[in-house]
């Protein structure tokens, strides 16, 4: 004979089970479908192929002193590719490397302070690509790619012992940001110092004109 004391709750607690599992089945179904319908599709992609670190020589001044160091100038190949259906146009360049608890932050070299770069220190001669532009379209399913140059006021040993490295590309129409890292961090290729930079004579002083 069947023991229905006993088998009874047994029975009712893997009907519970069962509901149980259904419902937690559901509830994940729909979070799936939610994650599914409201994705966001990224707007833009990119990469970093290369970074070069350079740390000049200390300037020497017209009147024999000595100019401050410039810190670490660091070069970085960089691609952007539109992966939306409107044109996009880079707004900024920033990167981040982090050291201990400190964020060093840099934002890339203007047009013309990225002439003057090349212009003062000719070891970088070697190394000059064309610039990675702000403000040009990229159309839809296209790519900017270009050089870009970086300032910090750290030495090649800090960056060694960095724990992070980033660039943030902002855009003209969008609040996308784009964070480009770099695979092999730290790593990277170190140009010599070989020539001390050379500092330009400042324009001589106009007097006002006098009255004979």
């Amino acid at each position: 004979m069947f023991n229905t004391v006993e088998e009874t709750p047994t029975t009712r607690s893997g009907r519970a089970v069962a509901a149980v599992g259904i419902a937690i089945a559901i509830v994940l179904i729909a979070i799936a479908a939610y994650v599914v319908l409201n994705r966001v599709e990224p707007t833009a992609a990119g990469d970093i192929s290369h970074i070069w670190l350079y740390q000049p020589l200390p300037a020497q001044m017209a009147d024999g002193s000595t100019a401050p160091g410039n810190g670490l100038i660091m070069l970085v190949p960089v691609r952007v590719r539109n992966l939306s259906s409107k044109p996009l146009a880079i707004m900024d360049l920033g990167a981040v490397v982090r050291v201990g608890d400190t964020d060093y932050k840099g934002y890339a070299a203007t047009e013309t302070d990225f002439d003057k770069l090349f212009q003062y220190y000719p070891d970088l001669g070697a190394y000059r690509k064309p610039m990675l532009l702000r403000h040009s379209n990229i159309q839809p399913g296209g790519e900017a790619q270009g050089l870009v140059a970086f300032n910090f006021a750290l030495t090649e040993n800090e960056w060694d012992h960095a724990s992070a490295f980033f660039i943030d590309v902002t855009f003209d129409t969008t609040p996308y940001i784009l964070h480009l890292t770099w695979p092999t961090f730290p790593a990277h290729e170190t140009i010599p110092a070989v020539k001390a930079p050379v500092i330009p004579q400042a324009p001589p002083e106009k007097r006002p004109a006098t009255d004979p």
